[in-house]
């Protein structure tokens, strides 16, 4: 085995900064992954070999002395001379734009706080060796030189090809943390989503694949209308802001007249660079308190995850705080706003963990993404802007708030968007269930939420109400004890009369799977009630829930029935109802209630040996599953707070019309109850500003909302805020009970908002029905 030396003398430059910095584990691991990344990308990839990065952690239990980090990649190798460059501390290859690695230290910071002895083997096709390099950062820092040595190894195979890392005498605050391994696979597939994604590249952690985290997002084709304007649920962006003079030394932008770099003592190496800003924003398919945000990328690798601060309006005068300005709609405070925003020009931090944002080229970024005015309309004109018609202002304009249904875009049951169901579907998206990675079963919630009819329920000729001209209801909407769970698509004519079954071959009887396949064909789809159900030692179940138009169904024994429960694959279950059968018609028996008793009994009679009684069975399913339908105090009042700031939200689009009237339509006690409330709520602006632009009405007593809607029903009425006909109707009875229908539903929800009563089971029964009832109102609006 040959020996020669080569000198690791580090750049001075380097003394300045390397004390500064801290590297946890993952990022240590994402600075060997930028050189291998690096590598690829300036190399390209013409078939062949897979580019890829192999890391090898300790597992849990490993001891300290034998522990150790490997990083093995694929790529084309190094010379000597390159390799002495790499493991210099200060000395970088790179251009400070157009690649992940930019300091020259990021090798030596990374491997020194993981252990304090690393070995670089590296190898070139054809070459007939491995080079080896170790250093031993103890004998360095006594030693008097920084020569260390050089030994070859030969190759069994001359093709190949790359560079191993490898990393011991590990530091022992690092190795509880290295063990991570799941979180450190998480935490790299999401920073190099993009270069896994569109580049392909393989990175594994301890033999696993480091799958890329993939943006849930509603698709490009999907869009809302506000103002007759259609908003696509994706924005793209691509924007150009010319060339300019970049040194490829500091990475400084300079003028286009200049020879040499003014900041570099040696007067650096000017290249004439585009600046260009490109990517999308676009909605989340699921609402989060913190998973959301925008991502900016430099070449590739994520530098910002999910940032918060882009939704903040700065004032361009500097004399004033960041104003939070999304989310602001939202009573639990959740957004859905996401995106890949590229900017590789923008300076980045040594640790490449923030842009340095008092840069021109940063500045131009925000403006680029969200404009200079703020994304609220109102407020904009306030402050003398025009405007804003950025990418992310017309995002926030059509999907700033979270009202179940396709005018947002947000999957429902029929009463509340959906939320423990949606998390299911985000986890199962996650986990590459293809039957989730398109938003239709997202689409099909919400366009469900909005027919409103689930069980058909004629009413008899001469009925008052629509004689009064009371029950006209939008298209889809009905009565039903659970509605806007299913949808009636049917073709106009259809009775309630069994739907025809179509004649089988003469002389063969349909089988079973053949009837099964018929239904689900004719059937909707009715991912509300369905989704992962939970009866703890019986075991769980999937289930998908096809609604049939039909007065009944044979289940797979032959018997006629209104609904039952058939496997498929364990733990898939089919659950088929009949919308049309007398019990649901004629009784009005929630259908979330009967699919999951018939889960229940299906469970019992498929385990052996089963003695539980049915009751108990159901009851260990209501307590794992969705918290949507529960009528405990607490569930019910949060959800008619939820209402009442919705219907204060609504109402705010009619009331900035005038705000001053509405505002003298108020007792002096509620302008005192509210500006009491605006004290203690607000963070920023003033009460005057509230009344000017009509905000009071977020903070008014629910008894002041009420007052407004008796003593403006032809502004909130109509469709404006709730569906209810007003102005159209002729006779003054049938105006004033329409009106009552809304204002005492809305009294309803207001006591229990405000005062949260103890209420017996069907008290609250009834308030979970009002709030059905709201909702309904709201969502027809």
């Amino acid at each position: 085995m040959a020996i020669e030396a080569i000198d690791v003398t580090p750049d001075p430059r380097i003394l300045t900064v390397l004390g500064d910095i801290e590297f946890s584990p993952w990022q240590c691991l994402a600075e060997l992954i930028d050189n291998a990344f690096d590598e690829f990308l300036s190399a390209g990839h013409a078939g062949g070999e897979r580019p890829g990065v192999q890391i090898s952690l300790p597992p849990k239990g490993s001891d300290l002395k034998s522990s150790e980090v490997w990083v093995v990649d694929n790529g084309r190798g190094m010379d000597l001379a390159t390799l002495n460059n790499a493991i210099r501390a200060g000395w970088t290859s790179n251009n400070a734009h157009g690649a992940l690695g930019l300091f020259g230290m990021g090798f030596n910071i990374a491997t020194a706080r993981l252990g304090q002895r690393t070995q670089v083997r590296t190898t070139r096709a054809g070459d007939p060796h491995w080079t080896l390099v170790t250093l031993d950062l103890p004998s360095l820092s006594t030693g008097n030189t920084y020569d260390v040595p050089v030994t070859y190894e030969p190759k069994d195979d001359l093709a190949d090809h790359g560079t191993k890392v490898i990393i011991s005498a590990l530091r022992p605050e690092r190795l509880a943390l290295l063990q991570g391994h799941q979180a450190i696979r998480t935490k790299l597939g999401d920073v190099y989503s993009y270069l896994l994604r569109e580049h392909e590249f393989d990175l594994t952690v301890n033999r696993r694949k480091v799958e890329p985290r993939r943006p849930c997002i509603w698709g490009e084709d999907r869009y809302v209308t506000r103002n007759g304007v259609d908003i696509r649920a994706v924005q793209r962006i691509d924007v150009t802001m010319g060339t300019m003079k970049a040194c490829a030394v500091c990475g400084k932008w300079q003028a286009a007249d200049h020879e040499v770099c003014v900041f570099c003592p040696n007067g650096g190496r000017l290249e004439i660079r585009e600046q260009r800003i490109h990517g999308w924003i676009g909605i989340q398919r699921y609402l989060h308190s913190s998973d959301y945000g925008i991502d900016f990328l430099r070449n590739g690798r994520k530098i910002l995850l999910r940032d918060h601060n882009i939704f903040d309006w700065v004032d361009p005068t500097g004399n004033e705080d960041p104003e939070k300005e999304y989310p602001v709609d939202n009573p639990r405070n959740e957004g859905r706003i996401v995106g890949e925003i590229h900017c590789d020009h923008v300076a980045v931090n040594y640790q490449k963990t923030a842009f340095e944002y008092d840069t021109r080229e940063w500045k131009k970024v925000v403006r680029t993404v969200r404009g200079e005015a703020p994304l609220r309309p109102n407020i904009a004109r306030r402050r003398g802007f025009e405007e804003n018609r950025s990418p992310l202002a017309l995002l926030f304009t059509g999907f700033r708030t979270d009202k179940p249904g396709l005018k947002y875009l947000i999957p429902g049951n029929g009463q509340t968007a959906l939320r423990d169901k949606v998390t299911d579907w985000v986890d199962r998206f996650r986990k590459g269930d293809p039957a989730y990675q398109s938003d239709d079963i997202w689409y099909q919630a919400a366009e469900q939420h909005d027919k409103g009819l689930t069980i058909p329920t004629p009413r008899e000729a001469g009925d008052v109400l629509d004689e009064m001209g009371l029950t006209e209801p939008p298209a889809g909407s009905g009565s039903t004890g659970t509605p806007g769970i299913l949808s009636n698509d049917r073709p106009t004519g259809s009775t309630n009369g069994p739907s025809p079954t179509p004649a089988m071959s003469p002389g063969r009887p349909e089988t079973v799977d053949e009837r099964l396949s018929r239904y689900r064909e004719a059937a909707t789809l009715a991912p509300a009630l369905g989704g992962k159900f939970d009866a703890a030692e019986l075991g769980k179940a999937d289930v998908t829930v096809y609604a049939a138009d039909k007065a009944e169904l044979v289940d797979p024994t032959g018997r006629s029935v209104a609904i039952f429960a058939h496997l498929t694959r364990a733990p898939r279950v089919e659950v088929y109802l009949a919308r049309r059968h007398p019990m649901l018609t004629d009784f009005g028996v929630d259908l979330t209630e009967l699919v999951q008793v018939i889960l229940a009994e299906f469970l019992i009679a498929r385990t052996p040996g089963a003695r539980q009684p049915l009751i108990t069975v159901l009851e260990k399913i209501k307590l794992r599953a969705s918290n949507d339908r529960r009528i405990t105090v607490d569930s019910l009042a949060k959800r008619s707070r939820d209402l009442l700031d919705r219907i204060r939200s609504l109402m705010l689009q009619e009331i900035k019309g005038s705000p001053t009237g509405y505002w003298e339509m108020l007792l002096p006690g509620e302008t005192a109850e509210a500006e009491r409330r605006f004290a203690l709520e607000r963070v920023s602006g003033g009460w005057e500003d509230a009344i000017d632009t009509g905000e009071f009405v977020h903070y008014v007593p629910a008894s002041a909302i009420v007052r407004l809607i008796e003593r403006r029903p032809d502004a909130f009425l109509d469709g404006r805020v709730f569906r209810r006909r007003f102005s159209t109707l002729t006779d003054e009875t049938a105006r004033a009970l329409g009106l009552s229908r809304v204002t005492s539903l809305v009294n309803e929800i207001a006591l229990m908002a405000d005062h949260t009563p103890r209420l017996e089971v069907d008290e609250l029964q009834r308030m979970r029905l009002s709030c059905d009832l709201v909702e309904r109102e709201l969502d027809a609006a």
